[in-house]
């Protein structure tokens, strides 16, 4: 920054008109630069808070299409437990059967959280604020971990059957009906839990948007 004196400078009075002069014009330059910044920082959060307000919104509505599914999810558990239990009880109906298993999971996703962390919006917000949505996305985590879990036990359970003629158990060796009995489950206890973290979370998400 260059400052240069009005006019020369012919007595100390004009020595000190100017100095107060050219003071107050560096305290309102930078005045106006703390209010643009103050501007941008406030842009940037409500920017950040908004889209992190849609992720939630969009991870919520996720997670209640999942539940609403549940109830058919456990109906085929239950179908293929039993099928199980009859085959190894030498109930053999002489049809042939297909189990039929399939899980849903909702895309829940981070990116506004990330991104807001990224910029350094968080350090410009409410500690209270930060800590809500940082403790919620956590959760989101641990959700997502037990949704892997639920497809690893999905795979291997269904990874039994996939030997089998046609896909149906009753042309399975014991060993392996055992072994698939003991995977659904284990199977429905993982979903369980997975299950009770989905509702717990339909809730945390509608918390944070209050």
């Amino acid at each position: 920054m260059d400052i240069h004196p009005p006019h020369p400078i012919h007595s100390w009075k004009d020595f000190g008109v100017q100095l107060i002069t050219i003071t107050a014009g560096i305290l309102i330059a930078l005045s106006l630069e703390g209010v643009r910044e103050t501007l941008r920082e406030r842009a940037l959060v409500r920017e950040a808070r908004e889209n992190i307000h849609r992720e939630i919104a969009d991870n919520q509505r996720e997670v209640e299409g999942e539940i609403k599914k549940i109830p058919e999810r456990s109906t085929k558990l239950a179908a293929a437990l039993k099928l199980a239990n009859e085959i190894l009880k030498g109930k053999h109906t002489g049809e042939a059967h297909q189990v039929e298993l399939q899980v849903d999971f909702p895309e829940l996703n981070a990116t506004g959280w990330q991104t807001a962390e990224r910029t350094g919006a968080l350090a410009h917000m409410n500690y209270a604020e930060v800590q809500k949505y940082a403790t919620l996305y956590a959760f989101q985590e641990f959700l997502i971990l037990q949704q892997r879990r639920a497809l690893e036990a999905m795979a291997s359970t269904i990874g039994i059957m996939t030997a089998t003629e046609d896909g149906d158990p009753q042309q399975a060796p014991k060993a392996d009906i055992e072994r698939f009995r003991d995977q659904i489950i284990s199977l429905r206890s993982i979903l369980l839990i997975e299950e009770q973290m989905a509702t717990a979370a339909t809730a945390r998400y509608q918390k944070a948007l209050e």
